[in-house]
């Protein structure tokens, strides 16, 4: 009885079991398949790619094995994914198939016209392949271009199309092998009868370098009777070599030349006294030595100097005087707020003064506290909050103390336009013909008016028509006809309003185009980094080279770069800047007093030779600056080049930032003056700067670790950065300057060369290649 008891129930069981399987399974058939999609199936490689799954009524398991309702995919070829949705034990059928096709734009072929040249030579590379934008290695855009390398460089390129970054074309590499001239100085270029002096030999010489006495090798001792000029080269197969010259005096040095800042000042007045002409040490009448002084008379006083080199000495100098001009006038008595009275919203700031100027004495308003500051030319309709500073002038050029008055402007109901107290003017001030035979043309813009605009009835062309300093190229028309129109204007403050725009026309005679050559100077200036030294401290080191870009020898060649003006507010340069001379040219030599502050600002010595057309000179510039007590983190830094030509004219220029001086190609490097900037980006700032890097060294020694982009503030930035072979390696939409190029993770990427692209929230795209140091 018991034994049929159990048999029963295992039927029973058995049968229960059956049941529900066969339940399960029904449910399980019903389960629907998900259908996949996404909003793009062409994506670059290595870019997101969103993978969305509908009517799935339990969980969604891709092909990948990761599971939800959507998944992101980075492929980096050609992928297809499905998906399918389990419920409990149930799992549907397959989705169908979402193939997302990866589109890499084709690598291009970089190809040059040669890559052997001499110094000095220009090739020409060019790209096949690419149906998109070409983007070079040197930064440079277009398909073909043209580059001078001073030494053997690399280059490299990549093709972005439809957003997509193709690999890195195979490098190509154009060795410069040879025709460099060569730097020519002497221990000492003048001496006396009887002494010896050591001439040296520096530079890039791949073969002998020969001297004019016959003699080889990089420095040889003579002793001449005379003075004598001796030359040196370097003597390369395949390159035409290059003299560089160099005149030994033997006689006294010829007494320094004076110059001085002022040549009268106001008693307690500062000044700076300058010697030139002397490649030893300058001894003054006062005692002190060195090529410039700084004295502050109380009397007209005169001031003289000697020149000593070795054991040669010159005569004094011509004297030169400095006048007293007088006492400072008394500082202004003036009220020490100003309010607007409705309905107008203008102020007249010189009401504030309340006992009139004495005679021979008047007022000035400026912007600090300084009388160096800007000059407030508007002053009687002033229209902004702020503090300005009065201070009284003398007929002699004296000030006095500044005199604060602050300006409060209330908002009227009823406002008077600010054109009835302070109309908007407009007037061209310069129009100055160029080396090139262009025309630069200046405006100025008064009262209310910001801005200015251009246009010609003529048929050449502005490099911009917005702004208030452009330049015209006449056209073939222009020139024919001798004379064009031009048109300035202002900007209309109010657009629709009753306030009126400036207006100024003058007639602008077109001189003919030149039936010679114009002899042409070009300097460019080039950031080659920074690093930090301590918290405050940084070094910061740029390039300069200076081109004969004319078809003559220029001569009496001189670099200027005033560091002081550049690293201010602040900002402070540590010790004596470090100058090298990179591609050394006949008799063109550094300048040992340069410290590019208080004067000292020229980088050649008064001696430097010439420079043969097409000829270069470059020199390196290392500064070390303390930015404790900075306001500024970006520092705007141009340098100037001058120099005499065949005709004993000058020609000018000042720099650009870059590796040539003449960037637009255009043979006239006076209209590429780009100022050179380097972004401190520690530092606070008004948060308008922009600046993006060219490398970075991320090797945890706290030393510029990361990659860091400047941006205005309130910008949202997406950074993208690809391998020379077009994959992505690094994204993030919204980036905070907190990449290290992976260091300790798995995205730990190799020291080399990347392309990189940032788009920015207001629309703007940037897209540069970089370098990573470990």
């Amino acid at each position: 009885m018991k034994l049929r008891s159990t048999s029963y129930l295992v039927i029973i069981a058995v049968l229960f079991s059956y049941h529900t399987s066969a339940t399960a399974q029904e449910n399980c058939d019903s389960l629907a398949a998900p259908t996949i999609s996404c909003q793009k199936q062409v994506s670059c490689a290595g870019q997101p790619v969103v993978l969305k799954a509908t009517g799935c009524d339990g969980t969604v398991e891709w092909s990948t094995k990761k599971t939800g309702a959507t998944l992101t995919v980075y492929p980096t070829q050609t992928t297809t994914f499905k998906a399918v949705c389990l419920k409990g034990a149930c799992k549907s059928k397959a989705s169908n198939e979402l193939v997302i096709t990866v589109s890499t734009p084709a690598t291009p072929v970089v190809e040059a016209t040669k890559t052997k040249l001499c110094f000095g030579d220009s090739v020409k590379l060019t790209t096949k392949g690419c149906s998109g934008e070409v983007i070079w290695s040197n930064g440079m855009l277009g398909r073909e271009i043209v580059v001078y390398p001073v030494s053997t460089a690399k280059y490299t390129a990549t093709c972005r199309t439809e957003g997509c970054v193709s690999c890195f074309a195979d490098d190509i590499i154009v060795t410069v092998m040879g025709g460099e001239p060569l730097g020519l100085k002497a221990s000492q270029p003048t001496i006396c009868e009887g002494q010896s002096t050591i001439l040296s030999a520096t530079g890039n010489c791949a073969g002998q370098i020969k001297w004019s006495t016959m003699e080889t090798g990089s420095a040889i001792t003579v002793k001449p009777n005379h003075t004598t000029e001796y030359w040196v080269l370097c003597e390369t197969d395949g390159c035409e070599p290059v003299k560089s010259t160099l005149t030994i005096q033997v006689a006294p040095p010829k007494p320094p030349l004076l110059t001085s800042t002022k040549s009268a000042v106001c008693i307690g007045e500062s000044l700076t006294i300058t010697a030139e002409g002397c490649s030893g040490i300058i001894k003054w009448s006062t005692k002190m030595e060195g090529q410039t002084i700084h004295v502050s008379p109380t009397e007209t006083t005169s001031y003289s100097a000697i020149c000593e080199q070795g054991t040669c000495q010159s005569n004094f100098s011509s004297p030169i005087i400095i006048y007293t001009k007088g006492s400072t006038p008394a500082k202004p008595q003036t009220v020490q707020e100003l309010k607007n009275e409705c309905p107008y919203t203008t102020v007249d700031l010189s009401s504030a003064i309340t006992i009139k100027a004495v005679a021979g004495v008047y007022h000035e308003a400026h912007t600090s506290d300084s009388p160096a500051s800007p000059l407030v030319s508007e002053v009687g309709a002033i229209a902004e909050s702020r503090t300005f500073y009065l201070f009284a002038r003398n007929k002699e050029g004296c000030y006095s103390e500044a005199t604060p008055v602050t300006t409060t402007i209330n908002a009227c109901q009823n406002a008077l336009p600010i054109c009835s107290t302070n109309p908007a003017t407009a007037a061209i001030v310069k129009t100055e013909l160029t080396t090139a035979g262009n025309y630069l043309l200046e405006g100025k813009t008064g009262g209310v008016a910001a801005t200015g605009q251009w246009k010609t009835n003529g048929t050449g062309v502005f490099n911009t028509t917005i702004g208030l300093s452009v330049i015209y190229t006449p056209s073939p028309e222009d020139r024919q006809a001798g004379k064009v129109s031009i048109h300035f204007s202002s900007d209309d403050p109010d657009n629709e309003g009753p306030c009126q725009a400036g207006v100024d026309v003058k007639e602008l005679e077109i001189k003919a185009a030149p039936s010679s050559p114009k002899e042409i100077i070009g300097v460019n200036k080039l950031l080659n980094g920074w690093s930090r030294l301590s918290a405050q401290l940084f070094e910061i080191e740029y390039t300069i080279q200076i081109v004969n870009m004319g078809k003559n020898e220029l001569k009496r060649i001189e670099l200027i770069d005033s560091l002081d003006q550049v690293f201010k507010n602040g900002a402070i340069i540590v010790g004596k800047p470090i100058v090298k001379a990179i591609d050394l040219v006949s008799a063109l030599t550094i300048d040992t007093a340069y410290t590019g502050q208080n004067g000292h600002y020229s980088l050649l010595t008064q001696e430097s030779g010439s420079l043969l057309s097409g000829q270069t000179f470059s020199v390196t510039l290392k500064a070390v600056i303390n930015t404790a007590n900075a306001k500024d983190s970006l520092f705007y830094n141009t340098a100037y080049a001058r120099a005499e030509d065949v005709n004993r004219n000058f020609c000018t220029d000042q720099s650009t930032n870059g590796n040539w001086p003449d960037l637009n190609q255009n043979e006239d490097p006076t209209d590429d003056s780009v100022p050179t900037i380097v972004a401190l980006n520690t530092l606070k700032d008004a948060g308008n700067d922009l600046f993006l890097p060219e490398g970075f060294s991320p090797n945890s020694d706290g030393i510029n670790d990361f990659l860091v982009v400047k941006k205005p503030m309130g910008l949202t930035a997406l950074l993208e950065v690809y391998n020379r072979w077009g994959g992505l390696v690094y994204r993030n939409e919204d980036y905070k300057n907190d990449w290290n190029g992976g260091i300790n993770s798995q995205n730990n990427i190799s020291t080399g060369t990347y392309f990189y692209i940032i788009r920015l929230s207001d629309g703007r795209e940037f897209s540069k290649f970089l370098t990573i140091n470990r």
